[in-house]
């Protein structure tokens, strides 16, 4: 394969490139050298995909022989960098394949791992067979916690596999992989992530808070790169968008219900005192009467917090053209807080949100739509995501408010 010296660092590149290849890689390492952001335009079939991945990498080796360099010059001394992993994003995860396959056509061999969701990972056929995504997400925690899936089980043995791990594996391949060794896709990409050189992902996995959080996505110090990017600017729109109908509230709170009339009913039976959380339910433990107490006062707080949004809600006098109405983006807190939810108390109200969600998705023989409470918790982690300031309990409003609004209609 052809070597071309670009900017001092040598690129390995499948074929002799043409000049606009060139001068796209160039570009590339240029942004990566001066740590600075670049939006690059090339037209379609010129092979952007494969001048990213060759130039990145290239310039990865580069990066990595100075780093080496150094340490001997300065005799193993308190010098030292961390090499800087790559995160390849693109739109959706047939895109990431075709990236992935662009790969094994090079001779890069890098290090990689590609995040996916347990509905594109879980082999477990228990946790599968459930339609609904946040029901699969709080039965696949359940076995987790409690150890009952095989498949999690072996990653620990199997994450250290050097065929694994020198691997390029894409979505498919890590589904084949897991059921061929018996291991959790989803949890073996997830420990594989923190060896690996480059990360693919879809763009809601960086753009999403949620997301982000959920698969402990470190942005410090990476080189982020956006393939298609003409997309992002509509995913961050969706990441940061939602919508929450009277319906949502009527099922969060019916599922709520459900919950009380259940531990009402096991008051006489309670016999020990076990904290209310979703290990202990799941295990079929009983709680005491103190404890059946306090949950019960914990499940009507949150009955009242539902109703009293959704009377908020309902509150909105619409104007006679039915056009709706629009508000600024900072009112959703003035909402928000006239169901008593605020930063000080989002974290309760969520960890009992999910709590609940957790042990009716993981009763046996129970069939309830869930998703409305889910649905509200999520939403209450996505408008209080940001911190207040410090010092303070109010929320940072400020300026980046002003590009939000809020719609009824």
């Amino acid at each position: 394969m052809p070597l071309i010296k670009l900017r001092g660092v040598t690129v390995d590149f499948p074929f002799t490139p043409y000049p606009c290849q060139e001068d796209y890689m160039s570009k590339v390492i240029e942004c990566l050298q001066n740590k600075v952001n670049g939006v690059l335009e090339s037209p379609t079939g010129t092979g952007k995909t494969l001048c990213l991945l060759c130039s990145t990498l290239g310039w990865r080796e580069h990066f990595k022989d100075t780093i080496s360099a150094r340490k001997i010059a300065e005799r193993m001394g308190a010098y030292y960098t961390d090499m800087p992993k790559i995160i390849y994003a693109s739109r959706t995860h047939s895109q990431l394949t075709q990236v992935i396959s662009e790969l094994k056509n090079t001779s890069y061999r890098p290090k990689i791992c590609v995040l996916g969701s347990r509905e594109q990972l879980c082999i477990n056929q228990e946790v599968m067979r459930h339609e609904s995504n946040h029901i699969k997400v709080h039965m696949c925690r359940a076995k987790v916690s409690s150890r009952s899936c095989v498949f999690y089980n072996n990653v620990d043995e199997k994450s250290t596999d050097k065929e694994i791990m020198n691997s390029i594996l894409d979505v498919e391949d890590l589904v084949k992989t897991g059921k061929k060794q018996r291991v959790c896709p989803y949890y073996l990409s997830r420990t594989l992530k923190q060896h690996a050189d480059v990360i693919f992902m879809p763009y809601n996995y960086l753009l999403d808070p949620k997301s982000r959080r959920a698969h402990n996505i470190e942005l410090k110090g990476a080189v982020v790169i956006f393939d298609e990017a003409h997309n992002v600017e509509k995913m961050c729109e969706e990441s940061t968008s939602f919508d929450l109908t009277p319906y949502d509230l009527i099922s969060a709170i019916e599922a709520v219900d459900r919950l009380l009339r259940e531990q009402a009913s096991d008051i006489s039976k309670a016999d020990s005192a076990e904290d209310f959380n979703v290990e202990s339910m799941n295990s079929g433990l009983k709680l005491d009467i103190t404890t059946i107490a306090k949950i019960k006062r914990q499940l009507n707080n949150l009955t009242e917090i539902l109703m009293d949004l959704e009377s908020s809600i309902n509150d909105f006098e619409m104007p006679a053209n039915n056009q709706g109405i629009t508000k600024p983006g900072s009112f959703i807190y003035e909402l928000f807080q006239s169901a008593h939810v605020n930063y000080e108390t989002k974290t309760a109200v969520v960890e009992a949100m999910e709590q609940i969600t957790g042990y009716l998705a993981g009763k046996p023989g129970v069939f309830l739509n869930t998703s409305g409470l889910q649905k509200v918790a999520d939403i209450i982690q996505l408008v209080f995501a940001a911190d207040p300031i410090e010092g303070s309990k109010k929320p940072q409003i400020g300026n980046s408010m002003k590009e939000f609004k809020v719609r009824s209609s």
